[in-house]
């Protein structure tokens, strides 16, 4: 292979480790649900203390991505980036083969999510840097899709390794994936030529950097703070409580869990990439922003809500495709959100507002970790159905929520001319 040809698939090659690092993100996330009813067990923990355990994942998850994406982002490498960050993921999931220490659980649990934090919004603004604006809607899908794969994937893999060698064998496999993963990436992975960092001209489209206040202000960048903070409550709980609703809630085995969530992600696959194609295709057939995009994002979370409230009061196959629809649909969002804020936002900016929101924007699955716990408990122990019953009626009126801030906030096209008009006065300004 010429250098040239293998600079052609250099985008796709890249593209693909970026699909696989989401993958081993979702390995990781999956475990500690899988494992669940086996540690509660064990050490003798109620759901609300388990709900605790799975919040301090996110305790330092959202700072760590705020703080990366504006401090970091731009002036290291973004491939450095993420060695760091998958070999935070690996160096946290290893301790817990060795050990029988809550405490020590909870420490990994933190570390985790300290690494995982910035992961998918980095992972995306490193896909965008080798890929034109015009053309990033599908391979953002594909990056998002390793969530789906991960999910897919791991709910048997992981299984298998659990109920053969023990729940903490399923640690240690996540851990070792992650650090094969740190040597293929440290081949393959690099800058690409729409990457933007301090000191470089504007890649994409040569706008002066917004003033701080009008661009975090905007109401579009607000409806998108909203909209993905309110669709993260679900994401951020499903590795943790889908699996032990499934179980506890609904009465399925391990082994049906497992199936049952390689199902939902076998929905979510095709969804995502149907989802992201078919903006790209409305966009270029004129469709505005706000139809192919923020109205999309507002259903999306709409349609779900509404399957997850019929998920508590139906049974047999309708009962796993209105689960498959609630825990599916709001994947799109983490797709739309981005390519919202990146067509909006100076391509100066734009890495920094996506890893930005996409990090703090899961502060809400730090709460719904512990929420879903305290609402599981409050019936009684022996009323866990009724428990998880209530949780995802509350979570379903989180994602209504979401759904009403997209379609009320998200105006791309006009915060685009307002930041076109700020732009100009401050090109003006800077030659005056």
């Amino acid at each position: 292979m010429t250098e040239k040809t293998a600079g052609a698939y250099a985008p796709y090659i890249v593209l693909i480790m970026l699909f696989l690092f989401q993958t081993l993100n979702f390995f990781d996330k999956l475990v500690f649900g899988l494992s669940a009813v086996h540690m509660m067990k064990e050490f003798n923990i109620s759901p609300q203390d388990f709900g605790l355990i799975g919040s301090s994942f996110f305790l330092l998850f959202s700072i760590s991505g705020v703080l990366v994406g504006l401090f970091v982002v731009g002036r290291i490498p973004v491939k450095w980036i993420l060695v760091i960050l998958a070999l935070i993921w690996s160096v946290s999931q290893i301790p817990i083969y060795f050990t029988s220490s809550v405490t020590v659980l909870v420490i990994c649990r933190i570390l985790l999510g300290l690494g995982e934090g910035p992961g998918l919004p980095t992972a995306l603004h490193a896909c965008h840097n080798w890929f034109q604006p015009e053309k990033r809607s599908v391979p953002s899908a594909v990056v998002v899709q390793g969530i789906s794969v991960g999910l897919l994937a791991g709910g048997p893999i992981l299984t298998y390794v659990i109920l053969h060698y023990g729940w903490r064998s399923g640690f240690l496999f996540c851990g070792l994936l992650g650090l094969a993963w740190i040597a293929v990436w440290m081949i393959v992975g690099g800058e690409g030529p729409y990457a933007t960092g301090e000191g470089k001209k504007d890649a994409d489209d040569g706008r002066a950097a917004i003033p701080a206040r009008n661009l975090w202000l905007d109401p579009t960048v607000i409806g998108v703070i909203i909209m993905s903070t309110m669709s993260y409550y679900i994401v951020g709980m499903s590795a943790t409580w889908l699996p032990p609703f499934l179980q506890q809630g609904l009465g399925y085995t391990p082994v049906e869990t497992g199936s049952i969530i390689s199902a939902v992600y076998i929905f979510q696959s095709p969804l995502l990439l149907i989802g992201s194609w078919v903006a790209q295709r409305m966009l270029q057939n004129g469709v505005s922003k706000r139809s192919a995009l923020g109205n999309a994002s507002g259903f999306a979370l709409l349609i779900a809500g509404l399957a997850l409230v019929g998920s508590v009061y139906v049974s047999g196959p309708l009962q796993l495709v209105m689960i498959a629809i609630a825990f599916a649909a709001p994947s799109l969002t983490t797709i739309y959100g981005p390519i919202i804020l990146g067509s909006i936002a100076p391509s100066v900016q734009r890495g920094r507002l996506i890893i930005a929101i996409y990090s703090a924007n899961a502060v809400s699955g730090l709460i719904s970790n512990a929420l879903t716990g305290f609402i599981v408990q409050a019936p009684g122990k022996e009323h866990l159905a009724q428990g998880y019953a209530n949780a995802m009626i509350f979570t379903a009126v989180i994602l209504i929520i979401g759904a009403v801030s997209a379609f009320a906030m998200i105006f791309p096209e006009r915060t685009i001319a307002r930041f076109g008009r700020l732009s100009g006065l401050v090109n003006s300004t800077a030659g005056a």
